[in-house]
């Protein structure tokens, strides 16, 4: 087994002695303001309208509670007697932004909500470390899947872990072998609370279709990693792209399977891609009703780490160094030719297929992987995935949407990634014009969670003495 297989997993150990997240230069801290049940705000600015992708010049955004009570032109919407002004001129307010993906810890889950970061799904992670995030202070919304299910060989574990070989709250993965067991495995997260389901790359399709329809009785949604390139998608996997997203996957995770789809399509994805092949597999996938996850900015930073720049990133002169060895190990895991080779398989087929989902009306959704890629940091590295999504065709209104409105829907929330009556009130103040330069999304000058402003300052100082005592 390559230690690449295991670089996305490994970091559960080498990272306890390695995070932090600091406000960068330009951040300011607004002042706390009184919060609290019904109390109230005005936040005044350049508006940007998730759900249109239109931006509102003199925009406003009235607060009530962990509530938006409207939202709009400045003109439109009354301002409640007393409520606090926050005039940020022509800084531009977006919703909180939501990274779809996400292996989080407790030492640095703070980093993310003054990043901008304000909802995080959690996917594949013990039971035990879920309630610890929960309980973190500074923490984003959460959502979880709880620990992945999986083949008896997989890379997540070393021995198989089938329920009640270990208590449920140390299991990660859960190994499954037959329908039964899968069915059994999905109604056992899902009656510890789990929000989504996640099903790993070795499940037999018997095994996988099992799981899906549990979940869909359930009424929780599932995501896939079916394997790339680089890992073993094209050699041990036994579920494709195309198949997942017609057992009823709502959510394709880093473009997984879609390698192995194109060759059983007859194509090679390690050589010159074929246009006819990519359409018809663009038409297959979106066909399914299937969202994607592509994470495409961690298939960037493994195949060349550091083409996406670590500058302006929220809480980067105070984070980094707790990251760098994590990094360096990272690099050195995948420093192989041939690995590189494979990560550039993964790029390739990537680039063709991105802009031909999107024609085809596939919602895309932005998640960072944080932090199974070097060169990342927590919630920074979402800012990294929308440059990502950018270079990779999406306009940057599209990727604004994918880490907002899209990403809200894939989350089946209405209340989430939209700056509108009755939504949560999460918002991300910053400045300069993301709409027409992504990397604009970096400048924090305010946060939001659930109606309350965020000291910036204080938040980062608590993500630094977490990362400081988890080093210790």
């Amino acid at each position: 087994m390559r230690p690449v297989l295991l670089a996305g997993f490994l970091f559960p150990v080498l990272l306890v002695a390695s995070m932090a997240l600091p406000a960068s230069p330009g951040t300011a801290a607004v002042a706390a303001q009184p919060t609290g049940p019904g109390a109230s705000a005005v936040l005044l600015g350049r508006l940007f309208d998730a759900r249109s992708g239109k931006v509102v010049e003199q925009g406003v955004v009235v607060v009530a509670g962990d509530r938006i009570r409207c939202a709009g032109q400045e003109w439109d919407c009354a301002r409640p007697r007393g409520a606090a002004v926050h005039d940020y001129g022509r800084s531009m307010l977006l919703p909180g932004l939501i990274d779809l993906h996400v292996h989080a810890r407790p030492h640095y889950i703070g980093a993310f909500v003054p990043s901008g970061v304000t909802t995080v799904r959690d996917a594949n992670n013990t039971l035990t470390t879920i309630a610890m995030l929960h309980a973190a202070p500074g923490a984003p919304r959460i959502l979880t899947s709880g620990p992945a299910l999986d083949g008896p060989a997989s890379v997540l574990g070393e021995a198989p872990s089938p329920l009640g070989s270990q208590t449920l709250e140390t299991l990660m993965p859960v190994t499954v072998t037959t329908a039964d067991e899968a069915a059994s495995a999905v109604q056992a997260l899902v009656g510890a609370g789990a929000d989504w389901i996640k099903l790993y790359e070795q499940l037999s399709p018997e095994a996988m279709a099992a799981a899906v329809q549990a979940a869909r009785q359930a009424g929780v949604p599932v995501m896939a990693d079916l394997g790339l390139v680089l890992t073993r998608g094209l050699s041990g996997a036994q579920v494709d792209a195309v198949q997942a997203g017609q057992a009823g996957v709502s959510t394709l995770e880093h473009l997984s399977g879609a390698a192995l789809a194109y060759q059983r399509m007859g194509g090679d994805p390690r050589a010159e891609l074929d246009p006819a092949l990519l359409d018809r597999l663009a038409a297959d996938i979106a066909a399914t009703g299937m969202a994607v996850v592509p994470t495409r900015a961690n298939t960037r930073q493994f195949n060349a780490p550091g083409s996406l720049t670590l500058e302006g990133l929220p809480g980067e002169d105070r984070i980094r160094p707790h990251f760098e060895g994590f990094w360096r190990y990272l690099e050195d895991a995948v420093a192989g030719e041939s690995a590189r080779a494979e990560s550039a398989a993964d790029l390739r087929l990537s680039s063709a297929l991105l802009p031909r989902l999107l024609a085809a009306g596939v919602p895309i959704g932005a998640g960072s992987d944080l932090p199974a890629a070097p060169q990342m940091l927590p919630g920074g590295a979402l800012h990294q995935e929308l440059q990502a999504l950018v270079e990779a065709g999406l306009s940057p209104v599209q990727a604004l949407q994918a880490a907002t409105h899209v990403a809200g829907s894939i989350l089946g929330r209405e209340d989430l990634g939209r700056l509108e009556a009755g939504a949560l009130a999460d918002i991300l103040v910053v400045d300069g014009d993301p709409t027409a330069d992504i990397l604009h999304t970096r400048k924090v000058r305010a946060v939001w969670l659930d109606g309350e402003v965020v000291e910036l300052e204080a938040a980062w100082e608590q993500v630094e003495q977490g990362l400081e005592a988890a080093a210790q």
